[in-house]
């Protein structure tokens, strides 16, 4: 390997060493998080800011820098998902009023990443995700509707790999109740939660397809008091419709 690309490796590796838990770094815990000594990491450090990719707070913390919010940009209009779901999402926002979320699957990691974000326009919204963050493939009507685009034996096959932890006390742990909550989704087309991902949040979600491959999943969210058990049935109805509709 040259040293120019260790070099840039090693930029990488930097700007891997943020996270949502981790936003602010100093350079010491970028030295450790990356393995390197602190003056190596400080002329990375500077290239990097002179070029957008980061940036240094007053305190003398280093934060991602607003390049990487453009080109996160890109890469999300350029997925075939989001071309896919452009449109379907922006009518749903309109329909609804509620928040539309995209999110790509992806399969190797077992991970869903928020590729789009509709913001909604009713008071009182549920907090939800922000595009750029990745979740476990788990409980949540997402997760649930990418799950459910896959054959019965590609179900038995995933679940048994997922990591089912409680993010509240609504949240499906159990792969064999997991399982059978994939299944009732393919059967109707729409997969629904209230609760299992964030407290007080509902929703419900259809997978994307592209090729006749399970490529990530549409989800209408709000507030769970908005989303009684009927109201989630007509909003899975209602997602569906809309994606097939401009697919």
């Amino acid at each position: 390997m040259s040293n120019e690309v260790r070099s840039v490796a090693r930029a990488l590796d930097i700007l891997s060493a943020f996270s949502p838990a981790h936003p602010r770094l100093h350079l010491s815990e970028l030295a450790d998080a990356v393995g390197l000594p602190r003056p190596s990491v400080r002329r990375l450090a500077v290239t990097l800011m002179e070029h957008g990719f980061l940036r240094q707070a007053a305190d003398g913390t280093y934060l991602l820098g607003p390049r990487l919010l453009e080109l996160g940009g890109v890469v999300a209009e350029g997925s075939a998902i989001a071309r896919r779901t452009r449109e379907a999402a922006d009518e749903l926002a309109r329909r609804t009023g509620e928040t539309v979320l995209v999110a790509e699957v992806d399969w190797e990691s077992l991970s869903l990443l928020i590729i789009g974000k509709r913001h909604p326009v009713r008071p009182a919204a549920a907090v939800t995700s922000a595009v750029g963050n990745r979740y476990p493939l788990a409980s949540g009507c997402l997760a649930k509707a990418a799950l459910s685009g896959l054959s019965p034996e590609g179900v038995a096959a995933v679940v048994p790999r997922l990591r089912l932890t409680a993010r509240t006390v609504a949240t499906i742990v159990d792969p064999r109740r997991l399982a059978a909550d994939v299944d009732a989704s393919r059967e109707r087309g729409y997969a629904m939660q209230s609760g299992e991902f964030l407290a007080g949040m509902a929703g419900a979600a259809v997978p994307v397809y592209e090729d006749d491959r399970v490529v990530g999943a549409l989800a209408v969210l709000g507030s769970a008091p908005r989303f009684p058990h009927s109201h989630l049935h007509r909003t899975g109805r209602l997602v569906r419709q809309v994606l097939s509709h401009h697919g």
